[in-house]
This record gives structure tokens, sequence and C-alpha cells, in this order.
């Protein structure tokens, strides 16, 4: 199953950052310059897998996860706020993950036992 991701523009219109490239298939999203704290993002597009590390106050203790079996990985911006949504699926489990930017980082993570 392919792990589908967006154009690398549809980052800068909704998110006004580039992607950056740091291997052949894998991308990293540095939002440290549109939020508070520091905030990233990236994913392995063959290896089907994302990381988010998030440390709301620079240099601190913070919060990272990663996760296998992406399948989608989609920008969803509305009037309310802007995020980053990973449906994901492995042969046990089943889940998102939401990494909201916009008007403040929040994230939330779901895993269902299949």
């Amino acid at each position: 199953m392919p792990f589908v991701t967006p154009e690398n523009q549809e980052f800068v219109n909704t998110f006004g950052i580039e992607t950056t490239s740091v291997g052949e298939y894998q991308y990293r999203l540095d939002f440290s310059e549109v939020v508070d704290g520091e905030l990233e993002f990236s994913y392995n597009v063959v290896g089907r897998s994302v990381a988010v590390s998030w440390r709301p106050v620079p240099g601190r203790g913070g919060f990272s996860i990663f996760h296998e079996g992406a399948t989608v990985l989609r920008i969803a911006d509305s009037a309310e706020s802007s995020k980053l949504v990973v449906d994901f699926s492995t042969e046990d489990t089943t889940g998102s993950l939401e990494v909201q930017v916009f008007p403040y980082v929040s994230v939330s993570d779901r895993t269902l036992i299949c």
C-alpha cells in the first residue's frame, strides 16, 4: 500500500514553510519559525513512517512520537484550524495522528487494535 502525501506547494500555501529533503524518500517540516517553541514533523514515503517532535519551550522537555504504517498524509485547513492528519494501518492496528499547527499547537493520537 503506498503512502500518499501532499505536494510541497500545499505545505507552503497552508503553513508558509517548505519541506526539506533529508534523504532520498525522507522529508522534514520545521514549524519553529511559525509557531511558539520547536515543532518538527518528518515522514518517509517508502518506509511509510512519520515522526513528530514538539518542545513548547525550546531546549526543554517535550513530546515525541513515531508511527509506522502510514497510508495518507493530508492537510486539513479550515477557518478554525490548520493541521496535518496522518492515517495509518498495520496488520494489528489502525488509527490517526493529528498535528494542529494553527492557531496553536496540539497533538492528538488515536490507535485501535484491529
